[in-house]
């Protein structure tokens, strides 16, 4: 896709903001991969984040090893957002009072009582993480006038996490 990077940052920007959905792709200690659902935010330089409980496989799974990935999708648009990096916990009071307040707002417009299914679970008290990926790549799944597939991937490299 022939997209300056600015361009680029700005399409990614505006998909994020807009889906606030995605998988989180972990493994725990031995290796064995796992997959959840989460509501996801982010941030300026692109940094992605969800809320978690500590009691949940996944939070266990990131303590054992903090590389994850995170796939958000729009069926509609054919659109999906890609990111691979390392996670950490967010422990700054009011960047996690910010992160909440954004991902109970994204909650209120797609689940049953405007609150996160997370908040049904028994699993400890809640943490916040931030994935910062050394770049997002964004595909959109179109074809071409010609029926070949067009050139789908954007990449945009990330500035350094705060």
């Amino acid at each position: 896709m022939s997209v300056d990077a600015t361009e680029s940052r700005e399409r990614i920007t505006d998909f994020l903001k807009l889906k606030g959905v995605g998988v989180l792709a972990t493994v725990d200690g031995s290796g064995q991969p796992y997959a959840a659902t989460v509501y996801v935010t982010t941030d300026e330089p692109l940094n992605l984040y969800f809320v978690t409980k500590r009691d949940t496989q996944k939070c266990r799974n990131l303590q054992a090893n903090p590389r994850a990935a995170i796939a958000i999708y729009d069926a509609t648009t054919q659109t999906t957002v890609q990111a691979e990096g390392t996670v950490v916990e967010v422990t700054d009071a009011r960047q996690q009072e910010w992160v909440f307040k954004d991902i109970w707002s994204r909650a209120a417009q797609t689940s049953p009582g405007g609150v996160p299914p997370i908040t049904q679970l028994i699993a400890g008290g809640y943490v916040v993480f931030r994935l910062s990926a050394p770049s997002l790549r964004m595909a959109t799944f179109k074809q071409v006038n010609n029926g070949e597939p067009a050139d789908i991937f954007e990449v945009v490299h990330t500035q350094p996490s705060q």
